[in-house]
């Protein structure tokens, strides 16, 4: 802030959050963004009349002596455009009173000694900059005292006066504080950028503030970029804790589906993973080739889970996420469901599939459905394969997941090159393998492919005289084979 700056009157807000009127009762509380340039403290209602427009007007003496009195001093401090009416204790405030102050929005004060009241308001009001800075310092002692996001926000909305503030992240969910202060899109608004972790900018904090003045609202910036270091504490907490945690859970889980003892089941019931019952393992496994190992990605995902699903266990392992639901009415297909809702919806830091078990009984159950859902999300990651995949559905095919598709892609061009090299060669390896599916019927076949049985035959004319004989017994299986991972590899034909 520049030195030759003036600095701006406190309002009347800062007044009462600064101490000197903190303690007294206030009515018609909804107009306290007023500055206040003065103090007056008048002992006859007459003197209202010289007060200078914006003063705090206290009164004391014959002034708050006699019926309408408080009335009539409300009626000229309008008059004078004063900032707000500052009363002694021994006037009673009746309902029309408070609803006249209300009607002229004067702030009215009630407080037990008018004259130290005006002594600490003139002392507050000369050096704005002192009373400014006494904000800073407490906001700043209790940022170090809070431990959450919510909370260190809302120190901000409960000390500084006249601001309603939010964290919100770049697509606008607005994380902690008051989602008034984002959806504001006024003048009077002040934002500052929250590194997370990394450095990187995580969140911006959002201030919307009811008054507007160069010094008012620097010392608003002040105080936001005093919160950035304890918020972006947080959420380092919350991305190490997971990543810890997730360390410990994946030698437990280990040791629960190789060589369970007392001490891993323990273990295991004293952080909350149930193990009887009928268990349904669900697999998380990228959906495509990410650079990198996914244990990079584990924080990010453990969070999302958290968010959707509360305790429910998500541990790593080498090339995805495991978890397990217990007890549940709707069977595979409600988790089914959740978890499709879960991927479409969560902040996701790479594309997910799943796979979903079969029910098993106890731990041993538990171990088999582990299984099935590593094979489902093999199937599911394959491409054309569901989001979501369930073992129940699969049945045998869910072999071809344990298949080096790659490999054997890689051999099939090399042995069917004849065909993969024609002209029309994807038109006849989608024949090709439509004929295998349907056991050779070209009638089954021609219904699949969507065209007439005879443009069927006249293809498999056109295949036999690449070399391929369907006719085979022994090559049958391999062509299969051949034909599934041509469809299913990576690369192209």
């Amino acid at each position: 802030m520049s030195r030759n700056r003036v600095p701006e009157p406190l309002s009347v807000a800062e007044l009462v959050h600064f101490g000197p009127l903190a303690q007294s009762q206030v009515f018609a509380a909804d107009d306290l963004d007023r500055q206040v340039a003065a103090v007056a403290l008048v002992g006859e209602l007459d003197q209202i009349h010289q007060c200078e427009p914006h003063a705090a007007v206290v009164l004391h003496g014959a002034a708050a002596l006699g019926a309408w009195a408080l009335e009539s001093a409300l009626r000229l401090a309008w008059e004078r455009n004063a900032a707000c009416l500052v009363a002694p204790a021994e006037i009673t405030v009746t309902t029309p009173t408070a609803q006249l102050a209300e009607r002229l929005r004067v702030p009215l004060f009630v407080v037990a000694d008018p004259a130290k009241s005006a002594l600490e308001l003139a002392a507050a009001i000369s050096d704005t900059e002192a009373a400014r800075a006494r904000l800073t310092a407490r906001c700043a002692v209790l940022f170090g005292e809070r431990s959450t996001a919510r909370d260190i926000i809302g120190v901000i909305n409960t000390e500084v006066p006249g601001v309603i503030t939010a964290l919100v992240t770049e697509d606008g969910h607005v994380l902690a504080g008051r989602s008034a202060a984002d959806r504001s899109q006024g003048s009077h608004r002040v934002e500052v950028a929250v590194p997370g972790p990394d450095g990187r900018p995580w969140a911006t904090l959002v201030a919307q503030l009811a008054a507007w003045s160069p010094s008012w609202v620097e010392t608003v910036r002040t105080i936001l970029r005093l919160a950035r270091a304890p918020l972006a504490a947080t959420v380092g907490r919350s991305w190490l804790t997971p990543v810890f945690q997730a360390a410990k859970d994946k030698l437990l889980l280990h040791t629960l589906l190789t060589a369970p003892d007392a001490t891993a089941e323990r273990q295991a019931t004293d952080i909350g993973w149930r193990l009887a019952g009928e268990h349904i393992a669900v697999f998380l496994k990228p959906s495509e080739r990410v650079p990198g190992p996914a244990e990079v990605a584990t924080p990010g995902v453990v969070v999302a889970w958290r968010e959707s699903f509360g305790d429910l266990p998500l541990i790593p392992r080498e090339d995805g996420w495991l978890s397990w639901w217990t007890a549940v009415p709707g069977g595979p297909q409600e988790i089914a469901d959740r978890v499709r809702a879960h991927l479409a919806a969560a902040a996701l830091p790479i594309p997910l599939v799943a796979g979903i078990g079969v029910a098993g009984k106890d731990l041993p159950g538990l171990t088999r459905s582990v299984s099935e859902s590593i094979l489902a999300a093999a199937v599911a990651s394959r491409p054309g394969g569901n989001p979501v995949e369930q073992f129940g559905d699969l049945g045998p095919r869910a072999v071809l997941a344990c298949l080096p598709v790659d490999d054997i892609a890689a051999a099939a061009r090399v042995a069917l090159a004849e065909l993969i090299n024609a002209p029309d060669a994807e038109v006849l390896l989608s024949a090709l393998t439509a004929l295998l599916d349907c056991a050779g019927s070209t009638g089954q076949a021609a219904t699949r492919l969507g065209v007439h049985r005879n443009t069927v035959l006249g293809r498999l004319e056109r295949i036999r005289a690449r070399g391929i004989d369907l006719d085979s017994p022994d090559q049958r299986l391999a062509l299969h084979l051949a034909c599934y991972a041509l469809l299913s590899a990576d690369t192209p034909t």
